[in-house]
């Protein structure tokens, strides 16, 4: 496999095959994530190796080790979770939203500093004084993809056989095996000073803001594609929201009273399951 570029451009609004997985023939070559432009019929890839100079970090030294990134676990089965993380991460996709806010002074609260100047967007990310928690940001508002020219479109995410809206394992015939269960997460309510042990006041969406972005499936969008899963505030004929805000659940006690979890549930349009 070799780069169609020195660097993949993309633009916005491209078709895109992704396929991760570890390197061919080398057990010790890493992760590669290998990207196919289906628009502009170019492609690259990246390597998570030693080699090309990723490291892990030991987190009570902070002191890098030479590290070959590949899967946690051999399956995808319930249960293979990141022990440590918030989510119950496995094969996913994750919206990571609420840590910047646009305009040299953001929304001029006092948890705004330090802001930047750009040149490219202005705005305030502030870690250094334990973030943006008070959700009155961008991210919070109604300005989310609704289908509307109002806003943005959204990302459109589907099979890579056009089967259902999940990625696919791989069998003795290639990608071809739809995963049969997904769940629905957000862990917001671990920034929510109202969010206590016991799961009272984790509360979606969270104090204070405004709106909060859900997934929906398209289950007729025309032009051959039907079952696409989407981000925002997407609703009305031909669309599942999923429960909209609701689709997110109660807190997970089990797991970490900060997440809120669906539990598993049937995947949509998974095409031939089997």
């Amino acid at each position: 496999m070799e780069a169609a570029l020195p660097h993949l451009l993309m633009n916005q609004g491209d078709r895109l095959r992704i396929t991760i997985r570890d390197v061919p023939g080398d057990v010790a070559g890493g992760l590669i994530t290998f990207i196919e432009d289906l628009t502009t019929g170019q492609s690259g890839f990246m390597v998570a190796s030693a080699a090309n100079g990723y490291q892990s970090v030991n987190p009570n030294s902070c002191a890098p080790t030479a590290f070959s990134f590949h899967p946690e676990y051999n399956t995808a089965s319930y249960g293979n979770f990141v022990p440590w993380a918030a989510l119950q991460a496995n094969v996913n996709f994750a919206a990571e939203i609420g840590h910047f806010i646009v305009g040299t002074n953001g929304d001029n609260d006092a948890d705004d500093q330090p802001c930047f100047p750009g040149p490219t967007v202005a705005g305030c990310l502030n870690f250094a004084q334990g973030g943006d928690i008070d959700f009155d940001g961008n991210s919070y508002l109604f300005d989310w993809p609704d289908r509307t020219r109002n806003n943005a479109t959204s990302v459109l995410i589907h099979s890579r056989r056009d089967g259902g809206i999940g990625p696919r394992s791989v069998d003795e015939e290639g990608y071809t095996r739809p995963y049969r269960q997904m769940q629905i997460e957000t862990d917001v309510g671990a920034s929510e000073s109202t969010c206590m042990p016991s799961g009272s006041g984790c509360v979606v969406p969270p104090p204070g803001a405004k709106f909060y972005p859900y997934y929906s499936v398209v289950t007729d969008r025309g032009e051959g594609e039907n079952c696409l899963l989407v981000f925002g505030n997407i609703h009305g004929p031909g669309v599942d929201t999923l429960g909209g805000e609701a689709q997110y659940g109660p807190p997970n006690l089990p797991w970490f009273f900060g997440t809120n979890s669906s539990g598993l549930q049937r995947t949509r349009c998974s095409g031939d399951e089997r």
